[in-house]
C-alpha cells in the first residue's frame, strides 16, 4: 500500500467534515486512515483545528506527536500564515491553486491550497487504491493534493532542524549582546561565584 499525506479543501466548512466521516467509513482492505484533521484558516490568516481523529476515532489529542500533528503545526505557524495569505486570500483562486504543483516545498504546497475562507481536511493514509480519496474529493467537490509520506516526512524533519538551528544561532547572538553590555562586570560575577562556593564547601566539610 503506497503511504501518503492527502488534502481536501473545500470552501464550506460543512464539507470538510463530511470528507472526514465518508473518509472513516470509506477504511477497510484498500484504506488505512492513520491520523486526520479538519482545519480552517480565517480571515487573518489564523490556522484553527476543527476536529481530528486516530485510527478512524475522534480524539481530542489524537494529533500529539504524529507527523499530521507537526504538519499542521507548520501551516499555524509563521510560514503557514504567510502562505495562507499571499496566495487566494478569496478562495477559489485559480492561479493560486494551479500554482501549488509548481512550488518545490511540500509543505509550501500543503499551505497554498488552504488559503484564508478554506477548510481542509489534511490525512495520513495507506491507500492500496487512491479510488477511494479520490472518489470523496470528487463527491463533494474538492481540492485534492496527494504526496508521498516519505517526501512530507523528509521536509517536515528538514524544517524542524532548520527551526532548531535558528533557535540555537538566535540564543548565541543574544548570550553574546549580553555579554558585551555586562562584560564589565563578567570577572565581578565570576569571583563572586567562585567565593560563594568556596563558603558553601566550607559549611560542607564543617559539617563532616
Amino acid at each position: 500500500m503506497d503511504q501518503n499525506v492527502v488534502v481536501l479543501s473545500f470552501a464550506e466548512e460543512s464539507r470538510a467534515f463530511e470528507a472526514l466521516s465518508l473518509l472513516k467509513n470509506a477504511v477497510g482492505p484498500q484504506l488505512k486512515l492513520h491520523n486526520a484533521v479538519v482545519v480552517q484558516r480565517d480571515a487573518q490568516g489564523m490556522l484553527n483545528i476543527r476536529d481530528q481523529a486516530s485510527d478512524g476515532a475522534v480524539a481530542r489529542v489524537a494529533l500529539n506527536g504524529t507527523l499530521i500533528g507537526a504538519l499542521v503545526g507548520m501551516l499555524a505557524g509563521p510560514l503557514g500564515i504567510l502562505l495562507g495569505g499571499v496566495y487566494g486570500a478569496v478562495f477559489g483562486d485559480a492561479v493560486a491553486l494551479d500554482r501549488a504543483e509548481d512550488r518545490a516545498s511540500v509543505v509550501d504546497q500543503i499551505g497554498t491550497v488552504i488559503p484564508q475562507g478554506s477548510t481542509a481536511l489534511i490525512a495520513q493514509v495507506d491507500e492500496a487504491d487512491v479510488a477511494a480519496v479520490d472518489a470523496i474529493a470528487k463527491q463533494l467537490e474538492a481540492t485534492l493534493l496527494r504526496r508521498p509520506l516519505e517526501a512530507v516526512q523528509a521536509e517536515v524533519r528538514a524544517q524542524k532542524e532548520a527551526h532548531d538551528i535558528a533557535a540555537q544561532a538566535a540564543v548565541r547572538a543574544l548570550r553574546l549582546q549580553h555579554l558585551d553590555k555586562w562584560e564589565h562586570k563578567v570577572e565581578d560575577w565570576k569571583n563572586e561565584v567562585k567565593a560563594s562556593a568556596a563558603r558553601l564547601k566550607a559549611r560542607i566539610s564543617s559539617k563532616s
